[in-house]
């Protein structure tokens, strides 16, 4: 089943790839680098998954059918995934790099005009909560795995300390999949406005103060089992 999920990962860091036009022009060339930054994000969030999704297996190494269930379900989500994402990342850097021109040149219609393109037919809030649904549903079913394999702990035979480091798996994905829920929620309850498609954005930036105390209090933690279980 590993070999399976590592090549429908892989595949999924492939459909990145080809979903650009290979190059058949300088000018194309110069278009093409452009997407290397958003590439290299996107294979980055895809890696954290699958390093979750990894460890997973090898700490517990289920085969029955609840988690090939659970599995399956995981995967398909990460394929669907791979399209919003390399989509929104792109419109991410996209804004980013006009921030920057703003900054050193001024504003002009002629710079926005890639991103209205882009955005054609569709909204910002729409695009937040397509990404915020794929992102969530992943977490939660690395959630819904840490907590079926904390549920067999006994079969397991896992001691004090690996039902530790489930149970705070399972609160880590459980935070990763609350931020996006939470931009799908803003998205969803403003729609496009400027506080709907700015909240539901920056809602993101959530993730490095929430997750930096959620690690410090799981090193805390964990240390003094540590220690006790030396005692």
């Amino acid at each position: 089943m590993e070999t399976l999920s590592d090549a429908v990962f892989a595949i999924a860091i492939g459909l990145l790839l080809i979903s650009t036009t290979p190059p058949v022009s300088y000018y194309q060339l110069k278009q093409f680098t452009k997407d290397i930054i958003p590439f290299a994000l996107c294979i980055a969030l895809i890696s954290i998954i699958w390093y979750e999704h990894f460890t997973f297996f090898i700490r517990y190494g289920f085969r029955n059918a609840y988690i090939v269930f659970l599995n399956t379900v995981l995967l398909f989500i990460v394929l669907f995934y791979v399209y919003p994402l390399k989509f929104l990342v792109r419109l991410l850097v996209m804004l980013f790099t006009n921030f920057i021109h703003i900054m050193q040149h001024g504003n002009s219609n002629e710079i926005w005009q890639p991103f209205l393109f882009t955005m054609e037919d569709g909204t910002v809030s729409e695009l937040m909560a397509i990404y915020g649904i794929g992102a969530m549903s992943i977490f939660l079913v690395l959630m819904l795995m840490y907590r079926y394999a904390l549920k067999k702990a006994p079969e397991l035979e896992l001691n004090e300390l690996e039902k530790f480091d489930t149970r705070m798996s399972i609160q880590t994905n459980l935070l990763m999949a609350s931020i996006p829920a939470l931009s799908v929620v803003l998205a969803l309850s403003f729609g496009e406005t400027r506080l709907g498609n700015n909240l539901s954005g920056f809602v993101y930036f959530l993730y490095m103060p929430v997750m930096f105390m959620h690690g410090s209090r799981v090193a805390r933690q964990r240390k003094k089992l540590l220690e006790n279980q030396g005692a």
